[in-house]
Order: C-alpha cells, then structure tokens, then sequence
C-alpha cells in the first residue's frame, strides 16, 4: 500500500477532502462480504452468508500498511486517518453509496438561492462520549478550531473553502456563509468529522492521540508506530437511515496493527493474528484470493487522482515542456505497472480515476503519451538537445539530469526505481532521493524534485485547483498556468453540474497537453480477509463503513 494524502483533514466520511459532487458508481459491499466495483479490478472470491444473521461481540484486528500522523482529523491531511476515524466521527450528512446525502447529525438542510448560505437542523440527541452535547455551539467550535491558524490544519481548511463563517442561530440550527458559490461544500460536510470541543481544550497538544467524537467507535488508544484501537460506543443509536440503523456496532473491538511490511501483514492474516489485511501486496492479492482459496478478496477504489507522479515544472531541466513530455514518452507505463504492482491495476491515462466525479472517459482513452522512445528523442532534438559522449542529453553545458524522490512505503520505492530505468535507457540522468515522510513533504514543498511519485484521493475534481494552482500546499508540481487558474477557480464556484464537467474536462486537456503529471494506475485498496468477516461496506471513495461489520462464527 502507498501513502495517500487527501485535501480535506476531515477526512472521516470519505477519503477525500473537501471535495463535492457526487461520484459515479462506487463499491459497495453486502453483508455477505461480496463485493461488487466499478473498478476493472474486482474482488475475487464472495462468502455466504451465515443463516444466523449478525454475530454481536468480538474483535476485528486488521493488518494496517499506513502510520497516521496523527487521529484528529482537523490536523492530517493523511486518509489512513480518515480510514480509521470515518468509524469514530460523524458528518452534518451522509453521503450513501448511491451518492445521495443523507441526515446524520444534521435532520434537514436548506441552501440560499445565492448558493451562500447553508442551514442545518441538528439532531437534539446526540453526545460526543466524553458526554458533552452536540449542538450548534459545539458545531460552531469545530469550525473555529479548524479556522485558527495554531491548529496547523492541512486538508479541512482547504475543503471548506470559502465557506468559513459559522454561526450558531438556534440551540440546534448551525447557519454556514460563503463569500462565493462553493460546489463542493455538501461534500465536505460529509466528511467532516465533528470533535469534542471539551477534549480538545482538555487535552491540548495531546488531543490527536485520544480524539472524541459522536460516531459508533471511540478511541481506546492510539501507540504510535504499533496500534490503534477502537471500542464500540455503547450509546451511539443516531445511524442515518441508510446505514440500517441497528442501534450499537456489533463489533465489540477494532485494532489496527500498522505493519508498513506488505508480508508482515499477510504473516498475520495467516496465522491468525489479524482477520484482515489493507493494503495488500498486489502477488498476495491474485494468489490468495483465486478461486478455490480459503480468503476473501476485496476491492475498494479509491476516488481522485490515482497514482501518479508529479513533475516539478518550475526546476531544470523539467521546467521546458518538451522534456516533460519526452519524459512521458520515455516511460512505458504498462511495464511499470507490471513491475511495481504485478499489472493488478488497470493504467490511467488522465489526471482523474473512474470513480471520480468528472472523470473524462474520452481523454482517457486516448493513451496520450504511451510509450514510444523514438517520438521522445525526437522532442528532445528538436528543443536542442544532443547526446553527449557518455550518451547523455545535454544544452548548452547542461546534462539532463532528473532527481526522483519518494518515501520507503509500498511501491513507491520500485515505481520510482522503475521510472529511473526507463529514463536512464532513454539517455536521461536520474538519481534517486529517499525521504522520512516529513522531510519528504518538505522537500516537495520547497522543489527540491523534478519527479515524486504518489497518490491523492478526493470525490470533486476540485482536487485539480488544490494540486494545480499557485499557493496551494500540495502544488508539488509548481504549476503556474493562468488560464488553467482561472478556470479551476470558475469551476470551484459553478453551481451548474453540466458546465462544471465540462469545465473539467477543460482543466484535464490543459494539464495533459503541458505534461504536468505523469498517470500511472487506478488506485485501488486491496484487502485480503477471512471469510469470517462479514457487514462490510466501501463508501464512495473507497473508505469502509465498520459500523454493521460482524464475525461469523
């Protein structure tokens, strides 16, 4: 598994951040552990379902490739945390596997006909568990502290766009102004996960080790670098509708054993230490869960940009288009896919995955960039390169020489080695940096890459402006193209979905005609499981919904 970042820290409902719209088709899971994908990658292998129905007690322990960074959600910017807490928090609304919103602590809605201001009804009945009130006040807070600047928040702020100014205009009646039309705002509300704003003054800096919220699990403990252990909450009985309201989780337990080794993780499915392995190394998948086998295998597609890898567009020698382009010449991405993750996800083409609202079929399909060394030498002559003695690309005095960097996690080590042989046969010279996360995310920021592999999962296409523009944190490929700003920022405030789209469609064209990113597969969460576990469900986006999970006997 790789290290996955979304826009939104909030990220409890979704994998995603801050984003909006609804996707197209996601997975879902039945309560017999099949499962069923828009992704060309599928589970493998469907258990029936035990005719006793749902078993209450026991512990589900699941093998975790990722380490957060921290448990409170206004913090991270990581979406294993959301994995976690999107079992903890709860959202204003629930966005349901047919990409519908739903009550959840908000009972009903309105939205100006400006599209500036939101009002929700909150439910009157709801505590966090440490037994302070949800209401508007308490809602009011959450966006305080998400707004103020000690926080350090890094998706949540950005999700909310421009709609910051919360009021409390009733007991239960939470007001939202925008200063402009905000397409993605009823997304984020789904996957802002509400806190305790007791526990949060009471534990101070130590508030992302013991986070509180309203939703069927609370925090027993978080031992960085080990486990993170969930315990049912006992009083939780406010389940959206479509959740299948049955009052408490089944489950009495859920630790997650973070194991960033892909064998240790299947080590521990095998000997019966875990029941469940994320992130799973993508041999084990096919081998494991093939017909006749004794797991279960299970697809979650993950919504938003895939995997890919960034080009710096603002560092030699990647910032002249015609090297960026020669680079995605000079790759073969099917053999890389091949290389890193054993060809199990299906190659993309274009800045978004199916699954992602706005994804452009059309511009997919077109392959651009496939692989083809020759047209690549031949960009590179034409811009004035030539090869030197050593067989080297060189202009005037200067070698071309890429720096790749990525941190030690999943495949992103053998799909940076794999984009190094490519370029290296191509005449290119490339050296390899690896990162400690945070070290990683400061180099990136500062430019010291021309090319880091990654992934960033979001529902909204808005993940395109906070990727792609000038002054968002995560434009680690220094993009500056004003029409391509201007356009994303239209498309953030455009209230009409048609136009939006194709608005979309637009930004997708721009950044695969200026090479700023290199596709590589659809990202997908593998899980390995024991017929046993049963009730799952994958929410758009590809988080899973533990609330009706429940071990057979």
């Amino acid at each position: 598994m790789r290290r996955r970042w979304g826009a939104v820290g909030a990220v409890l409902a979704l994998l995603l951040a801050g984003c909006g719209g609804a996707a197209s088709t996601s997975s879902s899971t039945s309560s017999t552990g099949a499962s069923t994908s828009s992704s060309s990658t599928a589970a493998t292998a469907t258990a029936a379902a035990p005719a006793s129905g749902p078993v209450k007690g026991g512990t589900l322990t699941i093998a975790f490739s990722q380490e957060p960074d921290t448990l409170d959600v206004a913090k991270t910017g990581l979406t294993a945390v959301g994995e976690i807490m999107r079992n903890v928090m709860d959202g204003l609304v629930w966005l349901g596997t047919d990409n519908k919103f739903y009550p959840d602590l908000a009972t009903s809605w309105t939205v100006s006909t400006n599209g500036l201001t939101y009002t929700f009804q909150l439910r009157k009945d709801v505590k966090f568990t440490d037994g302070t009130p949800f209401n508007a006040q308490a809602a009011v807070a959450n966006f305080d502290y998400v707004e103020n600047p000690a926080t350090h928040s890094l998706g949540s702020l950005q999700g909310l766009g421009p709609c910051t100014k919360a009021a409390a205009t009733g007991a239960y009646t939470l007001t939202v102004t925008c200063t402009a039309p905000y397409a993605p705002f009823m997304t984020d509300m789904a996957g802002f996960g509400f806190q305790s704003p007791t526990a949060i003054q009471k534990e101070g800096s130590q508030y992302g080790l013991n986070p509180v919220g309203t939703g069927p699990f609370m925090v027993q403990k978080f031992v960085p670098n080990s486990e993170v252990v969930l315990v049912r909450n006992p009083n939780y009985n406010w389940a959206p509708s479509v959740r299948n309201p049955h009052g408490a989780a089944y489950l009495d337990k859920i630790v997650y054993q973070i194991q960033l080794d892909g064998q240790t993780r299947v080590d521990s499915l095998q000997s019966g230490q875990a029941q469940m392995v994320e992130g799973a190394p993508a041999l084990s998948y096919k081998t494991m869960t093939a017909a006749g086998q004794q797991y279960v295998g299970l697809v979650a597609p993950i919504a938003g940009a895939g995997e890919y890898a960034v080009i710096n567009n603002s560092k030699f020698p990647t910032n002249d288009v015609n090297v960026r382009k020669a680079i995605l010449y000079s790759i073969d991405r099917v053999g890389l896919n091949q290389l890193a993750d054993q060809g199990v996800y299906p190659v993309l083409w274009s800045p978004l995955q199916p699954g992602t609202l706005g994804f452009d079929a059309t511009l997919n399909n077109q392959h651009m960039y496939s692989y083809d060394p020759t047209k690549a030498a031949q960009i590179l002559t034409q811009d004035g390169w030539k090869k030197d003695s050593s067989g080297i690309w060189a202009k005037n005095g200067q070698e071309l020489s890429i720096v790749i960097t990525h941190i030690p996690v999943g495949d992103l080590p053998t799909e940076a080695q794999g984009i190094q042989s490519y370029l290296q046969k191509a005449g290119m010279k490339v050296t390899i940096q690896q990162y400690a996360d945070n070290a990683w995310h400061a180099a990136n920021v500062s430019g010291v890459e021309n090319i880091t592999p990654l992934e960033f999962s979001s529902l909204d296409p808005d993940l395109l402006r906070i990727e792609f523009t000038p002054g968002q944190y995560f434009n680690w490929s220094k993009v500056n193209i004003p029409s391509l700003t201007t356009l994303l920022a239209k498309a953030e405030t455009e209230t009409n979905p048609t136009t939006r789209l194709q608005m979309y469609d637009q930004a997708q064209q721009i950044l695969m005609d200026n090479a700023v990113m290199i596709p590589e597969h659809e990202n997908d969460d593998l899980y390995i499981m024991s017929p046993k576990v049963k009730g799952i469900t994958v929410l758009p986006g590809g988080s899973l919904d533990l609330y009706s999970a429940y071990l057979a006997q």
